[in-house]
């Protein structure tokens, strides 16, 4: 634990060298775009320029090609037959695999951030341990640390690995995970979390910073342009969600492939109803039907959660696993204990307080998330017809939170690329 130190600052070079990978990238594509209007250069031939500009490259530095994880192999110096690479010569493999990919996504050629991550974090962390094993320890080492015992310099190409992976994709906990299945060694689970939250914590730092400032800001220019032009009264409503899904989209091309829509607007879901995002598909049962059969259903179903109903559909209730087990424990504790064959549904709804309330097909989906909150419930029934919330009504089918990420997100994309086709229409 003396070199805890070592690997916190190996954190905070690899956020550096993330936050540079992101930084380049942007100003690669905007040089990028600028060329293809000046020169009018084709979008078919744009793939095959940025080939040509990196096998250049790949005639002084081999190793910045994509050969599989081999090169990460050499790297790491992990084949016997391979001679290591000097500090200096990493050093330059770091700067020259950045200018790489950024060509590579700026061009448009295949390729994202997950294996170039690895192979910058591998050489960054071995460069690192190189000049640390220089500066503290052997006969010639500029600074003697008696209490410091300096690791391989393998050991933080992994950590360097592990920790520019969680800055540039901003995928902290499965970076750990990831390094810890390939060492299988606990001892670095304390460095590896210390160098990963340091590298995601800079990285993320810098995503609403100058990176991408001058995209945000045309866009913002165009949108309000746009939305002035049609003289639109609601101006100030449509443009929040639409402004957020904007700057999330081009933040998402600046600097990561793995970016997933989720923008938490209520003004999204108030634009959709429950008929939209429910589902049809789920479990009914009756109140005399077997506590065991109940749960063998949602076992073969994959569901948490079973819909008590009459003979004619009518909604009665709701109940969870976590109902189910709440009267197990509420038995044993009274040594009540009834024959399984003979414990129903029923009994567990004397016991355990079933959730009757539930929603309509024509409801506000905004609003039935709010009566899940209000009630600490994940899912809620959707019923055809009932007079209020407490009222039973002809089960047609349920809502959750699956239900509500994913109608957001889908919603969300829909307007960005419908946002975005008709600023292209009004540029042409």
């Amino acid at each position: 634990m003396s070199e805890l130190p070592l690997y916190l600052l190996l954190g905070v070079f690899c956020g550096a060298v993330s936050i540079t990978l992101s930084r380049c990238t942007a100003v690669t594509m905007d040089m990028v775009e600028r060329l293809q209007k000046t020169t009018g250069l084709p979008m078919a031939v744009s793939p095959a320029l940025g080939g040509l500009i990196v096998g250049l490259l790949a005639l002084v530095y081999p190793e910045v090609l994509y050969w599989g994880f081999e090169n990460v192999d050499i790297l790491l110096e992990s084949r016997p037959f391979t001679s290591g690479l000097s500090a200096a010569v990493l050093v330059q493999l770091i700067g020259v695999k950045i200018l790489a990919t950024s060509l590579c996504r700026a061009f448009g050629l295949v390729g994202g951030y997950y294996a170039p991550s690895l192979f910058i974090g591998a050489a960054t962390g071995m460069a690192y341990g190189k000049f640390m094993r220089f500066t503290f320890t052997g006969s010639e080492a500029l600074f003697h640390v008696p209490f410091l015992d300096v690791a391989s310099p393998q050991a933080y190409g992994l950590v360097g690995m592990a920790a520019t992976l969680a800055g540039v994709c901003k995928v902290p906990l499965t970076s750990v995970l990831l390094l810890f299945e390939l060492t299988q060694d606990y001892r670095i689970v304390l460095p590896l979390l210390g160098a990963v939250g340091l590298s995601s914590w800079i990285a993320s730092s810098q995503r609403f910073s100058t990176s991408g400032k001058g995209k945000l800001d045309s866009l913002e220019e165009k949108t309000s342009t746009i939305e002035e032009a049609k003289n639109v009264p609601t101006q100030t409503q449509q443009l929040t969600s639409v402004d957020s899904v904007d700057a999330t989209a081009e933040l998402c091309k600046l600097e990561s492939s793995l970016c997933v829509y989720d923008v938490k607007d209520d003004n999204v879901l108030e634009n959709l109803t429950v008929a939209e995002s429910m589902k049809t598909r789920y479990i009914s049962v009756s109140l005399k039907t077997p506590v065991v059969e109940a749960l063998n259903l949602m076992l073969v179903e994959k569901q948490p959660f079973v819909m008590i109903t009459e003979s004619n559909k009518s909604l009665l209730g709701l109940l969870t696993v976590k109902d189910f087990q709440d009267f197990c424990k509420t038995v044993k504790s009274t040594r009540m204990q009834p024959e399984v064959d003979e414990c129903l549904v029923s009994h567990v709804c004397g016991v355990v307080r079933c959730k009757i309330w539930s929603v309509t097909p024509h409801m506000p989906l905004i609003t039935a998330e709010k009566i899940m909150d209000s009630h600490g419930m994940d899912q809620v029934p959707v019923v055809s017809e009932h007079v209020n919330h407490q009222d039973g009504g002809i089960l047609i089918g349920f809502v959750d939170r699956e239900c509500i990420t994913i109608a957001r997100r889908a919603l969300a994309a829909k307007e960005f690329f419908s946002f975005t086709s008709e600023i292209r229409r009004e540029e042409s």
